[in-house]
């Protein structure tokens, strides 16, 4: 009796769960929708989604049945989700230029898109994206508008470059270009510019980035600590990187010692990682194998993900050196044990395999990761089938 209660209140739970996310479909189709949203003054949200996309099915799962998303976009939109490869999805992927899943859009009752946005997100993302969309002064249609009709102010344009991140990426990196040339300096000691700092710098050596770090206390007001470290360290890798490139080993290593000297655990670890990366560039075989060593057993030993990308770039950069490649093996190896789960753990550590031609293990770490891709786009799935076949043949 009691587990037959236990049960009934899971499956209760459930359902109030389900019905505290968004309502999708409460119409028959796209006319009755378009109705529906002139009558009550809303604007549509349309989820534009495909049966095989991965990212769509964590929409589903992870922010669409939140409770603060579901009250938000039922209070505010009429909620379609739209196969966007059946019925009338085809005509309107057609209309709205739909390519990649998911794709959010806001569209009047006219069928106007006023906001648009794509990709997998957590729900507060998710949540801004729609209060952006139900406010005329901030969504995707107004700002173009805006923008079209001449308006440059940087405060302006940088919320258009952040609006257009998502759905226009081409024209959100030219707009980012202008940001970068135009900021003043005075505008650049604000939280204005830190926003626009931690948003467009690139490197040590662009405009932003520099001023930042010749700057760094004065942002202060308007970041935290971590937030000024996490600018510091990505601005200080770029730089380690073009240094890898051009092979200037002096300048590598005096950048390097300020990560293997810090007393942050995650700047060791990236230490850990450019200099394997140094070495891994030049072929340096006995090197590449004392870095990644030490950090198989130290910085490295417990982060699968780090691991396996260690291995990946291995495999990619010298699958023709077998000292390398015999340590890409270690470091996919341990980095499965860690996260039997992953996908693109268990792809790495197959694809390694196939180099090595170690169709046992291969086969099994394929078959998982061919398992696993069901859960990802359908491009996954076909790259995954084919590494499994690639296995099978050997």
């Amino acid at each position: 009796m009691k587990n037959i209660t236990t049960i009934l209140l899971l499956l209760i739970g459930g359902s109030l769960k389900a019905q505290e996310g968004i309502k999708f479909n409460q119409t028959s189709n796209w006319k009755e929708t378009t109705e529906k949203a002139a009558a009550e003054n809303k604007l549509i949200f349309i989820d534009c989604y495909t049966s095989w996309c991965g990212p769509c099915k964590w929409m589903d799962q992870n922010v669409f049945v939140d409770p603060a998303v579901g009250a938000f976009f039922n209070k505010n939109f009429i909620n379609a989700k739209i196969d966007m490869e059946k019925g009338e999805g085809v005509a309107l992927a057609k209309k709205y230029n739909v390519r990649s899943f998911p794709t959010f859009l806001f569209v009047n009752d006219k069928g106007e898109v006023i906001h648009r946005t794509a990709s997998r997100m957590p729900v507060a993302e998710f949540l801004e994206e729609g209060k952006m969309a139900s406010d005329p002064a901030k969504n995707f249609s107004s700002m173009k508008k805006k923008y079209e009709s001449g308006q440059r102010d940087i405060p302006f344009v940088l919320d258009y470059y952040l609006t257009l991140q998502k759905s226009e990426r081409g024209t959100a990196d030219q707009i980012g270009k202008d940001i970068v040339t135009k900021i003043t300096e005075q505008e650049l000691n604000s939280a204005l510019g830190w926003k626009a700092v931690k948003t467009l710098a690139r490197s040590e050596t662009d405009r932003l980035g520099a001023y930042f770090m010749a700057n760094p206390g004065r942002y202060a007001a308007w970041s935290t600590i971590a937030e000024r470290d996490e600018l510091t360290d990505r601005l200080i890798s770029s730089s380690m990187y073009g240094y890898i490139y051009a092979k200037d080993e002096g300048a590598f290593m005096k950048k390097l010692a300020f990560f293997n000297t810090s007393d942050k655990a995650d700047r060791r670890k990236q230490g850990a990682m450019l200099e394997a990366d140094f070495y891994l560039e030049q072929n340096r075989s006995a090197d590449y194998k004392k870095v990644t060593d030490a950090a198989l057993k130290g910085v490295l030993k417990l982060d699968a993900e780090k691991l396996s990308f260690l291995a990946r770039r291995a495999d990619y950069k010298a699958a023709a050196n077998p000292e390398i490649l015999a340590q890409a093996y270690l470091l996919a190896k341990r980095s499965v044990e860690l996260a039997p789960e992953e996908y693109s753990i268990q792809s790495t550590f197959a694809k390694v395999c196939l180099s090595l031609k170690k169709k046992e293990e291969g086969l099994k770490a394929a078959k998982k990761s061919r398992s696993l891709a069901d859960a990802e786009t359908s491009k996954i799935q076909k790259l995954s089938q084919e590494l499994l076949d690639k296995i099978e043949s050997l």
